[in-house]
Protein backbone atom coordinates (compact mmCIF):
# COMPACT_ATOMS: atom_id res chain seq x y z
CA UNK A 1 0.00 0.00 0.00
CA UNK A 2 1.21 3.18 -1.00
CA UNK A 3 -0.07 5.71 1.78
CA UNK A 4 1.29 8.54 -0.31
CA UNK A 5 -2.08 7.94 -2.79
CA UNK A 6 -4.03 8.81 0.09
CA UNK A 7 -3.01 12.67 -1.07
CA UNK A 8 -4.56 12.03 -4.36
CA UNK A 9 -5.81 14.17 -5.99
CA UNK A 10 -5.71 17.13 -3.73
CA UNK A 11 -5.77 16.49 -0.04
CA UNK A 12 -3.22 17.86 1.88
CA UNK A 13 -4.25 16.10 5.60
CA UNK A 14 -4.85 12.55 6.21
CA UNK A 15 -4.98 10.48 9.16
CA UNK A 16 -5.86 6.56 8.51
CA UNK A 17 -6.02 3.45 10.90
CA UNK A 18 -6.14 -0.05 9.60
CA UNK A 19 -6.47 0.75 6.25
CA UNK A 20 -9.31 3.27 7.21
CA UNK A 21 -9.26 6.97 6.27
CA UNK A 22 -11.00 8.73 9.54
CA UNK A 23 -9.87 12.07 8.08
CA UNK A 24 -8.68 13.79 5.61
CA UNK A 25 -8.31 17.90 4.62
CA UNK A 26 -7.86 20.36 1.66
CA UNK A 27 -6.79 23.31 4.14
CA UNK A 28 -3.01 24.04 4.14
CA UNK A 29 -0.95 24.64 6.82
CA UNK A 30 -1.12 22.88 10.14
CA UNK A 31 -5.04 23.78 9.96
CA UNK A 32 -5.95 20.35 9.53
CA UNK A 33 -4.37 18.26 12.15
CA UNK A 34 -5.04 21.09 14.82
CA UNK A 35 -8.64 21.13 13.96
CA UNK A 36 -8.13 17.49 14.31
CA UNK A 37 -7.04 17.48 17.85
CA UNK A 38 -8.96 20.20 19.09
CA UNK A 39 -12.41 18.89 17.85
CA UNK A 40 -12.17 15.36 17.83
CA UNK A 41 -9.20 14.86 20.12
CA UNK A 42 -5.91 13.16 20.02
CA UNK A 43 -6.53 10.44 17.12
CA UNK A 44 -5.48 6.46 18.30
CA UNK A 45 -1.86 6.23 18.28
CA UNK A 46 -2.08 3.51 15.90
CA UNK A 47 -3.51 6.17 13.24
CA UNK A 48 -0.73 6.84 10.70
CA UNK A 49 -0.46 10.72 9.66
CA UNK A 50 -0.03 11.31 5.81
CA UNK A 51 0.99 15.13 5.29
CA UNK A 52 1.67 17.22 2.64
CA UNK A 53 4.29 19.07 4.66
CA UNK A 54 5.81 18.15 7.70
CA UNK A 55 7.64 20.83 9.49
CA UNK A 56 8.69 21.23 13.09
CA UNK A 57 5.36 22.35 14.06
CA UNK A 58 3.58 18.89 12.54
CA UNK A 59 6.32 16.64 14.20
CA UNK A 60 5.54 18.83 17.39
CA UNK A 61 1.86 17.42 17.01
CA UNK A 62 2.77 14.00 15.56
CA UNK A 63 4.61 13.59 18.94
CA UNK A 64 2.09 15.32 21.38
CA UNK A 65 -0.25 12.78 19.68
CA UNK A 66 1.92 9.49 20.68
CA UNK A 67 1.51 8.70 16.77
CA UNK A 68 3.85 5.88 15.66
CA UNK A 69 4.26 6.60 12.49
CA UNK A 70 4.23 9.38 9.81
CA UNK A 71 4.41 10.00 5.75
CA UNK A 72 5.17 13.54 4.16
CA UNK A 73 5.53 14.27 0.42
CA UNK A 74 8.20 16.90 2.06
CA UNK A 75 9.67 17.32 5.73
CA UNK A 76 12.27 19.46 7.30
CA UNK A 77 15.23 18.58 7.94
CA UNK A 78 14.67 19.60 11.82
CA UNK A 79 11.08 17.86 11.77
CA UNK A 80 12.70 14.67 10.76
CA UNK A 81 15.22 14.84 13.54
CA UNK A 82 12.94 15.52 15.92
CA UNK A 83 10.55 12.81 14.86
CA UNK A 84 13.64 10.13 14.88
CA UNK A 85 14.55 11.28 18.81
CA UNK A 86 10.99 10.24 19.57
CA UNK A 87 11.05 6.95 17.66
CA UNK A 88 8.47 7.94 15.02
CA UNK A 89 8.67 5.64 12.08
CA UNK A 90 9.37 8.36 8.79
CA UNK A 91 8.43 8.07 5.28
CA UNK A 92 8.73 10.83 3.10
CA UNK A 93 9.64 11.83 -0.61
CA UNK A 94 11.81 15.07 -0.41
CA UNK A 95 13.79 16.93 2.45
CA UNK A 96 14.59 20.05 2.50
CA UNK A 97 16.67 22.81 4.89
CA UNK A 98 13.52 24.24 6.61
CA UNK A 99 9.54 24.69 5.67
CA UNK A 100 9.77 28.28 3.94
CA UNK A 101 7.00 31.42 3.80
CA UNK A 102 4.72 30.96 0.51
CA UNK A 103 7.10 33.59 -0.69
CA UNK A 104 10.11 31.85 -0.29
CA UNK A 105 11.52 35.11 1.35
CA UNK A 106 12.22 33.77 4.90
CA UNK A 107 11.60 30.66 7.33
CA UNK A 108 8.17 29.78 7.71
CA UNK A 109 7.24 32.02 10.93
CA UNK A 110 5.20 29.00 13.32
CA UNK A 111 8.56 27.04 12.24
CA UNK A 112 10.53 29.73 13.81
CA UNK A 113 8.20 30.21 16.46
CA UNK A 114 7.53 26.18 17.36
CA UNK A 115 11.14 25.43 17.46
CA UNK A 116 11.30 27.33 20.33
CA UNK A 117 8.56 25.30 22.46
CA UNK A 118 9.60 23.30 25.34
CA UNK A 119 7.65 20.51 24.91
CA UNK A 120 5.22 18.74 21.89
CA UNK A 121 2.24 20.08 24.58
CA UNK A 122 3.04 23.78 24.47
CA UNK A 123 3.26 23.71 20.69
CA UNK A 124 -0.26 22.50 20.67
CA UNK A 125 -1.29 24.85 22.71
CA UNK A 126 0.52 27.91 20.91
CA UNK A 127 -0.96 26.55 17.38
CA UNK A 128 -4.22 25.62 18.59
CA UNK A 129 -4.44 29.45 19.72
CA UNK A 130 -3.32 30.40 16.43
CA UNK A 131 -5.56 28.21 14.32
CA UNK A 132 -9.09 27.84 16.72
CA UNK A 133 -9.18 31.08 18.62
CA UNK A 134 -7.28 33.26 15.26
CA UNK A 135 -4.84 34.82 17.13
CA UNK A 136 -1.97 35.42 14.94
CA UNK A 137 -0.10 37.51 17.37
CA UNK A 138 1.71 34.94 18.89
CA UNK A 139 4.03 34.72 16.05
CA UNK A 140 5.13 38.04 15.47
Amino acid sequence: MNYFDYLNPDKTCVLSLNGEIIYESYENGVKPFVKYIYYHGKPDENAILIDKIIGVAIANLAIYCNLKTVYAKLISKPALELLKEHKIDVHYEDLVDHILRKDRSDICPLEKKVLSANSPDEAYVFLKEIVINNNPIHIK
